[in-house]
């Protein structure tokens, strides 16, 4: 009968799913490694329901553990900024680009990291960026060097709020910002031939 057909094509589609969970795991914390998301692991629990409903016979949930002490518990719930937003860009190095374009927003991915692992960031956003939008809000110039497009975000205090004014950096102004991020208010020679060589080392 039809029903015991669709059960059959359910329980394959189950089996598939925990085969596909385990390599997806797999490949995920393998880029977190390389993200310096040290002690961080994510994992995907699969479980077979009684009952079919419209996606099958699974319920699925990504989980993450702070440390092998720790249990495992649902990423939604318990993972933080930086943690989400570096899982997510892991998440989307190893599946690829949707067939519709989408537009992502990373805060905080840059929490905790420096030097070689701000570089493979940066790469990696620039990478998800092939045929989608990628926006990234970040402090750290080996991040930033790797936009095609940059803003400066100010906040001014007022008496009962703050006001945010975002404006775009043309080219000149997108050095002297980068050179700020790497030596501080006080821009030197050094600063600006070092956002100069980051930029240029990104577009190449």
């Amino acid at each position: 009968s039809l029903l015991l057909e669709l059960k059959k094509m359910d329980s394959q589609l189950h089996q598939q799913r925990l085969g596909g969970s385990q390599t997806l795991a797999r490949s995920v914390n393998a880029e977190l490694l390389d993200l310096n998301m040290k002690g961080v692991t994510f994992d995907v629990a699969v479980v077979e329901l009684k009952e079919m409903n419209s996606t099958g016979l699974s319920d699925v949930e990504f989980l993450t553990q702070s440390s092998p002490k720790d249990p495992k518990r649902p990423l939604a719930k318990f993972a933080s900024g930086g943690e989400l937003s570096r899982i997510l860009l892991s998440l989307k190095r190893v599946v690829g680009s949707s067939q519709q374009p989408r537009t992502y927003l990373f805060d905080e991915v840059d929490t905790g990291v420096s030097g070689t692992t701000a570089e493979k960031v940066g790469r990696n956003l620039k990478t998800i960026a092939h045929g989608q939008q990628v926006i990234c809000v970040t402090h750290l110039p080996q991040v930033a060097a790797f936009g095609d497009h940059h803003f400066y975000i100010h906040k001014s205090p007022q008496k009962e709020s703050v006001s945010m004014e975002i404006s775009e950096l043309k080219k000149g102004d997108r050095v002297q910002e980068i050179a700020r991020l790497i030596s501080g208010e006080k821009i030197s020679k050094t600063s600006l031939a070092h956002a100069e060589q980051l930029l240029s080392e990104a577009r190449s």
